[in-house]
């Protein structure tokens, strides 16, 4: 008769081990996908308006229909240096803060509303030229004392407000350069400094950044060269045909709903941008 043999406890110890060891890689392969997808990156997307002011009567009404219409995160404004009254109204019939730098009047020029429902962790102004000789033709100028040219312009500035949280912050910037740089040397050599001096803070952002107003130059021109470097254009026709004011992020963000929005006052048009970024 033929003997069958019992394998012994300590043989089967060994088989359960080794079948342990040959489960375990598919249980970690099979774990993979799902951690991956709990890491996977997430969209993050701000709305945004520049809007430079110029001339435009009616403002006030202009800027509240402007916020109830489109209700963007964050609105740049230029020109708006003597309207901080008209402004701040505007902001609180619509439940935004508006926020002016207050040291002198030209860094005044620029204006920030921010959304009330958007948490600001931090707002000021940088500065990216100081008072300049430019042409006398160039709107704005004036003297610097008593008896000089009527050629200086003031100091020009990044005004910034940074928003956000939860391990994620933009901080957008506003701008306003100087005029006439394609007709004069002296303009171009300033706008040429701002374009840098512009360049520089956007690089030099902790938070995702973006930058917006009015640039006076293509965003294709020569003269945004120094932008084009570290930064992608978002914009659309403004001031007449011309695309002068935009809205600047990091090259590897996308833009939608891009549009420079008809029907208010200014010789400018408000130009909006949805800006998304992977992260």
């Amino acid at each position: 008769m033929e003997t069958i043999n019992e394998p012994s406890a300590r043989s089967k110890s060994r088989r359960k081990i080794l079948a342990l060891a040959l489960f375990a890689p598919l249980v970690a392969l099979v774990a993979v996908p799902g951690a991956e997808a709990a890491a996977a990156p997430a969209e993050r997307t701000i709305k945004v308006v520049t809007y430079n002011a110029g001339d435009a009567g009616g403002f006030k009404a202009d800027l509240v229909r402007l916020i109830e219409t489109e209700r963007p995160a964050v609105i740049g404004l230029q020109e708006v240096a003597d309207r901080e009254e008209v402004v701040k109204e505007a902001a609180a019939a619509t439940g935004y803060v508006a926020i002016y730098e207050t040291d002198r009047r030209a860094v005044k020029h620029n204006a920030i509303l921010v959304r009330g429902n958007m948490t600001i962790t931090g707002h000021g102004a940088q500065e990216i030229s100081p008072a300049s000789k430019v042409d006398p033709s160039t709107p704005g100028t004036g003297p610097a004392e008593p008896g000089d040219c009527g050629c200086w312009v003031p100091p020009k500035y990044v005004n910034w407000v940074r928003v956000g949280g939860a391990g994620f912050e933009w901080v957008v910037g506003v701008v306003h350069l100087t005029p006439s740089a394609q007709r004069f040397e002296l303009n171009r050599e300033l706008h040429n400094l701002q374009v840098r001096k512009t360049a520089d803070w956007f690089s030099s952002r902790a938070a995702e950044p973006v930058v917006m107003g009015d640039f006076n130059a293509e965003p294709g021109s020569d003269l945004m060269a120094g932008l084009r470097r570290v930064a992608e254009p978002f914009s659309a026709p403004s001031h007449d045909s011309r695309s002068i004011d935009h809205v600047w992020a990091k090259k590897d963000s996308t833009g939608s709903e891009v549009d420079a929005l008809a029907g208010y006052g200014s010789d400018h048009r408000p130009v909006r941008v949805r800006v998304t970024v992977t992260r």
